[in-house]
């Protein structure tokens, strides 16, 4: 049975923001009454950036796995994305099929549609697991050295007047650059492909109980281009940074809401884009890593 569309009340009420989104509430899912394993649910325009942002449409569709899967037992361990085709703002229905329930593992897999359009715009593959046991554990990566506390930096000025459209998105999110510019910042120069930065959302993404939301990773974990910018330089102008696949292993749960995104773009050839972004909370512990491949396309086209 394909996708049916919303009610224009429904629509509408995705669709209106007011103050900081809430993105625990606008990746909300409903249960289709009528079709198993179908879940309905609409991204505002608080999450656009030309389209809907990417990390956010594969929170929405990990939510629907876990929702399928219904195992609070079994926490997010890994999560796989690729990015079919765009996701405008607005309503979105998300079919969910569980693969394997296993006693301490299950694996999920989920198709996101846009309503109204034609095959699958997000497909996404997920493992849920609980822990047994710590014999095995180890961190073979540290946190970034000479990396001070969020407030330590000062929070970025304004894009110009002229920057080619308003991204919502950023209206969310609160940034301190560690390294790193914007291509309208100008005056510096092409080097290594490394951008560190504190991100966090405004309205941090914790259940009632306390608990965060470990999908809400996929967010700060959608980082390639700031990489990619910096191996660039201004020279690049202002570019698209268009996923075409995002896998998250999600590692532990942030204390707080800051997190630092240590994002390296590992190699570009062709207009395509690949690199690793390490995200790291404030107590220097590792929450997640993710690894990204991205088509790169100029605003002019």
């Amino acid at each position: 049975m394909p996708p049916t569309d919303p009610t224009e009340a429904e629509t509408q009420g995705a669709l209106a923001t007011t103050g900081a989104a809430d993105l625990l509430a606008d990746t909300s899912l409903s249960a289709d009454p009528a079709v198993s394993g179908r879940y309905h649910s609409a991204i505002p325009v608080a999450w656009q950036i030309r389209y809907a942002f990417g990390g956010v449409t594969m929170m929405t569709a990990l939510r629907a796995a876990e929702a399928e899967l219904g195992r609070p037992d079994l926490r997010p361990l890994t999560a796989s994305a690729l990015f079919c085709a765009p996701v405008p703002c607005g309503p979105v229905v998300t079919d969910a099929t569980v693969l394997r329930n296993g006693r301490t593992a299950a694996q999920v897999a989920s198709d996101l549609r846009v309503p109204g359009s034609d095959g699958v715009a997000l497909r996404l593959q997920a493992n849920f697991a609980s822990d047994h046991g710590d014999m095995y554990d180890f961190t073979d990566v540290g946190f970034p050295d000479g990396v001070a506390d969020p407030d330590a930096y000062d929070p970025p000025p304004p894009p110009p007047e002229d920057a080619p459209f308003q991204v919502n998105y950023h209206d969310q999110t609160e940034w301190r650059f560690v390294t790193g510019n914007r291509p309208w910042d100008g005056g510096f120069e092409a080097g290594p492909a490394r951008a560190l930065s504190w991100h966090r959302l405004l309205c941090e993404p914790r259940h009632d109980d306390g608990r965060y939301e470990l999908s809400a990773l996929c967010v700060p974990g959608d980082i390639l281009g700031s990489a990619v910018g910096q191996a660039l330089g201004p020279r690049a102008g202002h570019f698209f940074v268009l996923s075409l696949e995002i896998a998250i292993r999600f590692v532990a749960p942030p204390v707080g809401p800051w997190i630092l995104q240590d994002a390296r773009a590992d190699h570009s050839s062709g207009g395509y884009a690949t690199g690793t972004s390490f995200l790291w909370d404030t107590d220097q512990r590792l929450v997640a890593i993710a690894t990204q491949t991205a088509y790169l396309k100029p605003f002019t086209e």
